[in-house]
C-alpha cells in the first residue's frame, strides 16, 4: 500500500524572497508533473526547489515519492531521510520512508517507522492496519493479528483490514475463524474480490479443488484480468494436474504485472511439476529476488535444487526456509538432511 502525500507548504520558510518565490513555483511545478506521473520531471522540479532552500523538507518527501514511483526505493528512503533531519516530526515522510523500506525487504525498519507513528496516533485505525502488513511480511503472524483485530476495533468496516486477518487466520491453520471472517466480509460487501480470493485459497488447502476455482473465477468476474486472481487461478490448475491452463494464466499474470514475485513461483511450481528442476530453480530464484513475502518459497527452491543433484544447497534453502517459519522447509529438511 502506498502513502503518497503531494502538499504544497502553507508557512513560509525564512530565505530570500527572489529564492522564495523560485522555491514555491517549481515546487508547484513538480507536483504538477508528480500528478501527471512524468517522475523524471517531477525529480527535476523539485531538485530545482531544493537548489533555491536546501531545508524544504516538503520538497524532499515529494522528491523521494516522485523516485520511489519511478522504481528507485532506494533513492526515495535518502529523500525521505533527509526530510525527517529536517523536520523530525514529519509524518508523511515517515509513513513513506517506511513504505520504501517495505519496498526494499527492509522490514525491519519498515516497523520501527510505524511503530513511531502508532505511538503518536495510538487511535488511527491505518497505523495499526499498515503495522499488521509490516508484521506479515516479517511472518509474524499472532502480532498481525493483534494489529489487524486493533484496527478493526477502530474501524469495523475497514474491508481491507477483514481480508488480512482471514489471511493470517488461514497461515495459522485457524480455517475456521478465516472462513467466519471471509463470509462476514462478504455479507457486508458481495463484491470483495479480494474475499473471494482468500476463500479461493482456503478451499485450495483443503484439496477442494472445485470450490477453490469456483470463487477464483468469482474473483475474476468482479476484477477481470487481475493478474494476482489469474495467478492463483494457475495454481487451482496446477493443483487439477491441468498443466495448459496453469501455464496460461500464469504466463498472463507475469505479462500484466512483471513484479509479481508469486507468479515466478507458480511458474517455478510449473517446471517442477514438469521434472524440469533446473528451469524451476531458475524461476525460484528470480521470485526470491523480488524481496516479496512469498509462502513455502524456500522449501520449493530446494525441492527443485534435490530434483537437479544439489542436495546441498537443497539443505541450505531448507535451513533459510525454517528460518522463516516454513513448516514445509522444517519437514523436508527433516527428511532429507539429517
Amino acid at each position: 500500500m502506498k502513502i503518497l502525500k503531494y502538499f504544497i507548504p502553507l508557512l513560509i520558510i525564512a530565505c530570500a524572497p527572489g529564492k522564495e518565490t523560485k522555491r514555491d513555483r517549481f515546487f508547484m511545478q513538480g507536483n504538477d508533473a508528480l500528478s501527471r506521473q512524468d517522475f523524471d520531471k517531477a525529480v527535476a522540479f523539485y531538485t530545482l526547489s531544493l537548489e533555491n532552500d536546501p531545508d524544504y523538507a516538503r520538497a524532499y518527501n515529494n522528491r523521494g515519492v516522485a523516485r520511489i514511483e519511478d522504481g528507485h526505493p532506494y533513492e526515495a528512503i535518502q529523500d525521505y531521510n533527509q526530510a525527517i533531519l529536517i523536520n523530525p516530526e514529519y509524518h508523511d515522510a515517515l509513513f513513506n520512508r517506511a513504505y520504501a523500506y517495505e519496498e526494499v525487504g527492509k522490514y525491519d525498519q519498515a516497523l520501527e517507522d510505524i511503530n513511531y507513528l502508532k505511538n503518536t496516533f495510538p487511535d488511527s485505525a491505518f497505523v495499526h492496519f499498515y503495522k499488521g502488513l509490516i508484521l506479515t511480511k516479517l511472518r509474524d503472524y499472532p502480532s498481525g493479528i493483534a494489529s489487524f483485530k486493533t484496527s478493526l476495533l477502530l474501524d469495523s468496516m475497514n474491508m481491507e483490514a477483514r481480508v488480512n486477518l482471514a489471511t493470517l487466520y488461514f497461515f495459522t491453520d485457524r480455517l475456521d475463524s478465516a472462513r467466519q471472517w471471509l463470509r462476514s466480509t462478504l455479507a457486508l460487501n458481495p463484491n470483495d474480490a479480494n474475499a473471494y480470493n482468500t476463500l479461493s485459497q482456503i478451499y485450495l488447502s483443503e484439496e477442494d479443488y472445485q470450490n477453490a476455482l469456483i470463487t477464483i473465477n468469482r474473483a475474476l468476474d468482479i476484477v477481470p484480468q487481475e493478474p494476482y486472481f489469474l495467478n492463483n487461478r494457475g495454481q487451482v490448475y496446477l493443483k487439477m494436474k491441468d498443466y495448459e491452463g496453469a501455464l496460461k494464466d500464469i504466463n498472463k499474470s507475469i505479462l500484466l504485472d512483471p513484479s509479481n514475485a508469486w507468479a515466478y513461483r507458480n511458474k517455478g511450481l510449473y517446471h517442477l511439476a514438469q521434472g524440469e528442476f533446473e528451469e524451476a530453480v531458475r524461476l525460484l530464484k528470480e521470485a526470491e529476488k523480488r524481496n516479496q513475502f512469498i509462502d513455502d518459497l524456500y522449501s520449493y527452491l530446494g525441492e527443485a535444487y534435490l530434483g537437479a543433484n544439489q542436495k546441498d544447497l537443497a539443505c541450505e534453502s531448507w535451513k533459510k526456509g525454517v528460518e522463516l517459519n516454513e513448516e514445509r522447509s522444517g519437514k523436508m529438511i527433516i527428511k532429507n538432511c539429517q
